[in-house]
Protein backbone atom coordinates (compact mmCIF):
# COMPACT_ATOMS: atom_id res chain seq x y z
CA UNK A 1 0.00 0.00 0.00
CA UNK A 2 1.13 3.60 -0.52
CA UNK A 3 1.99 5.90 1.87
CA UNK A 4 -0.89 8.99 2.32
CA UNK A 5 0.72 12.18 3.40
CA UNK A 6 -0.24 16.05 4.68
CA UNK A 7 0.52 18.93 5.61
CA UNK A 8 0.36 19.96 9.11
CA UNK A 9 -1.95 21.94 10.46
CA UNK A 10 -0.44 25.49 12.23
CA UNK A 11 -1.04 23.88 15.89
CA UNK A 12 0.97 20.63 15.27
CA UNK A 13 3.66 22.52 14.05
CA UNK A 14 3.34 24.62 16.92
CA UNK A 15 3.21 21.74 19.68
CA UNK A 16 6.55 20.02 17.29
CA UNK A 17 8.57 23.65 18.36
CA UNK A 18 7.15 23.10 21.91
CA UNK A 19 8.21 20.07 22.21
CA UNK A 20 11.43 20.34 20.61
CA UNK A 21 12.03 23.27 23.13
CA UNK A 22 11.19 20.91 26.06
CA UNK A 23 13.74 18.32 24.34
CA UNK A 24 16.19 21.21 24.84
CA UNK A 25 15.69 21.58 27.98
CA UNK A 26 15.88 18.57 29.50
CA UNK A 27 19.13 17.76 27.55
CA UNK A 28 20.21 21.53 27.89
CA UNK A 29 21.41 22.08 24.51
CA UNK A 30 20.04 24.74 22.07
CA UNK A 31 23.42 24.54 19.77
CA UNK A 32 23.66 22.75 16.38
CA UNK A 33 21.75 20.35 14.93
CA UNK A 34 24.74 17.95 14.60
CA UNK A 35 25.00 19.12 18.73
CA UNK A 36 21.34 18.17 19.09
CA UNK A 37 21.22 14.87 17.28
CA UNK A 38 24.90 14.15 19.79
CA UNK A 39 22.87 15.08 23.26
CA UNK A 40 19.94 12.86 22.41
CA UNK A 41 22.31 9.59 21.32
CA UNK A 42 24.16 10.46 24.69
CA UNK A 43 20.70 10.63 26.28
CA UNK A 44 19.68 7.25 24.77
CA UNK A 45 22.87 5.70 25.69
CA UNK A 46 23.41 6.74 29.31
CA UNK A 47 20.02 6.79 30.47
CA UNK A 48 17.15 3.83 31.30
CA UNK A 49 14.17 6.46 30.85
CA UNK A 50 11.02 5.33 32.96
CA UNK A 51 8.52 3.36 30.86
CA UNK A 52 5.78 5.46 32.06
CA UNK A 53 7.12 7.90 29.63
CA UNK A 54 8.23 6.24 26.60
CA UNK A 55 5.05 8.08 24.95
CA UNK A 56 6.08 11.60 25.77
CA UNK A 57 10.17 11.08 25.36
CA UNK A 58 9.55 9.60 22.22
CA UNK A 59 7.83 12.84 20.91
CA UNK A 60 10.43 15.12 22.77
CA UNK A 61 13.04 13.42 21.45
CA UNK A 62 12.20 12.91 18.02
CA UNK A 63 10.73 16.78 17.94
CA UNK A 64 13.97 17.38 18.62
CA UNK A 65 15.66 15.06 16.50
CA UNK A 66 12.92 15.99 13.33
CA UNK A 67 14.04 19.64 13.96
CA UNK A 68 17.76 19.14 13.65
CA UNK A 69 16.86 17.54 10.30
CA UNK A 70 14.79 19.84 9.25
CA UNK A 71 17.12 22.56 10.25
CA UNK A 72 20.01 20.87 8.50
CA UNK A 73 18.73 19.15 5.63
CA UNK A 74 15.57 21.12 4.64
CA UNK A 75 13.34 17.95 5.38
CA UNK A 76 9.73 18.82 5.91
CA UNK A 77 6.99 18.03 8.56
CA UNK A 78 3.96 15.64 7.12
CA UNK A 79 1.82 13.42 8.51
CA UNK A 80 2.12 9.99 7.21
CA UNK A 81 0.10 6.85 7.04
CA UNK A 82 0.72 3.74 5.45
CA UNK A 83 -1.32 0.55 6.62
CA UNK A 84 -2.32 0.63 10.26
CA UNK A 85 0.55 3.16 10.91
CA UNK A 86 0.46 6.79 11.16
CA UNK A 87 2.08 9.47 12.92
CA UNK A 88 3.84 13.15 12.10
CA UNK A 89 7.14 12.05 9.90
CA UNK A 90 10.74 14.12 9.00
CA UNK A 91 10.21 14.14 5.26
CA UNK A 92 12.41 14.92 2.05
CA UNK A 93 10.60 14.51 -1.72
CA UNK A 94 13.68 15.36 -2.94
CA UNK A 95 15.29 12.41 -1.55
CA UNK A 96 12.50 10.24 -1.70
CA UNK A 97 12.33 9.31 2.18
CA UNK A 98 10.43 9.48 5.32
CA UNK A 99 11.22 8.48 8.88
CA UNK A 100 8.55 8.72 11.62
CA UNK A 101 11.05 10.05 14.46
CA UNK A 102 8.50 10.12 17.14
CA UNK A 103 7.64 5.89 17.02
CA UNK A 104 11.39 5.36 16.00
CA UNK A 105 12.50 6.71 19.39
CA UNK A 106 9.71 5.38 21.36
CA UNK A 107 10.60 1.69 19.77
CA UNK A 108 14.54 2.51 21.33
CA UNK A 109 13.26 2.78 24.62
CA UNK A 110 10.58 0.38 24.78
CA UNK A 111 12.14 -2.81 22.75
CA UNK A 112 15.72 -1.38 23.52
CA UNK A 113 16.55 -1.21 20.11
CA UNK A 114 20.04 0.01 19.01
CA UNK A 115 19.97 3.48 18.62
CA UNK A 116 21.45 4.94 15.04
CA UNK A 117 20.07 7.88 15.08
CA UNK A 118 23.57 9.80 14.77
CA UNK A 119 24.92 7.39 11.94
CA UNK A 120 21.17 7.99 10.06
CA UNK A 121 21.43 11.80 10.86
CA UNK A 122 25.03 11.62 8.81
CA UNK A 123 24.31 9.76 5.99
CA UNK A 124 21.18 11.90 5.29
CA UNK A 125 23.43 14.18 2.71
CA UNK A 126 23.77 10.53 0.86
CA UNK A 127 20.44 8.86 1.19
CA UNK A 128 18.57 8.84 -2.35
CA UNK A 129 15.34 7.47 -3.38
CA UNK A 130 12.46 8.07 -5.79
CA UNK A 131 11.90 11.61 -5.74
CA UNK A 132 8.75 12.52 -4.69
CA UNK A 133 8.07 8.63 -3.28
CA UNK A 134 8.27 8.05 0.33
CA UNK A 135 10.26 5.02 1.37
CA UNK A 136 10.30 4.58 4.64
CA UNK A 137 12.93 4.93 7.60
CA UNK A 138 13.47 3.11 10.50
Amino acid sequence: MSIIARELTKAEEAEIIRLKEEGEVMLQTDGTPEERVAKIAEYIKNTSPDLDLVEELGYVLGSLYGEAVREKYNWKWLFVSENDLEGYAITSKDHGYTFMVHDYFMQVIVQNKPDNSMVLFELMTDMTGNRNGFRMIG
